[in-house]
This record gives structure tokens, C-alpha cells and sequence, in this order.
């Protein structure tokens, strides 16, 4: 399965417990809402995109199951296309 982790050459800064991203080669600047957050200090180490769902379903057992995967599958989605996150060999 393939397996996804930070891109190093993004730089994060933190304020107030809120993250925000810039990517090098467009130099634009992301805020991370809450769940994009946690996605992404989960990714500090490298995960497969079951994993990331597996690990949220398991941190809000109240949401529904469907709904919390294709948020998560929509995430990493949309941090990839944006060169926040990278795959791993």
C-alpha cells in the first residue's frame, strides 16, 4: 500500500495552536482547520491513507464512519495536490 509523509521542504509554522504551511515553489501560505491538522502531525512519520482513517475513526468514535473516511481520503487528496504531503517509497 502506498504510504504518504510531510513533504520536507514545506515549512510549518504554529500559532496559538493553529498550523499554517507554506510550499516552497508556489510560496503560498495554507491554514490546517482541526482535522487537516491532525492529519498532518499524524504524517510526521509515514502512514497509509487506512491508517490516517483508522486512526481518526479510533479519535471520534461518535462520527459516522463513511463520513470521517471520505473526509480523510478528500484531505490527503487535496494536501497532495498541493505538494503538502509525498509519497513514499
Amino acid at each position: 500500500m502506498q504510504r504518504y509523509r510531510r513533504n520536507p521542504a514545506v515549512s510549518e509554522t504554529e500559532v496559538d495552536d493553529e498550523i499554517f504551511l507554506v510550499e516552497p515553489e508556489g510560496e503560498e501560505i495554507y491554514y490546517l482547520e482541526p482535522v487537516t491538522s491532525g492529519l498532518w502531525r499524524l504524517l510526521a512519520e509515514p502512514k497509509t491513507l487506512a491508517e490516517a482513517q483508522a486512526i481518526l475513526l479510533d479519535a471520534f468514535p461518535d462520527q459516522d464512519a463513511a463520513a470521517v473516511e471520505r473526509d480523510v481520503a478528500a484531505a490527503f487528496e487535496d494536501m497532495l495536490a498541493r505538494k503538502l504531503i509525498v509519497t513514499v517509497s
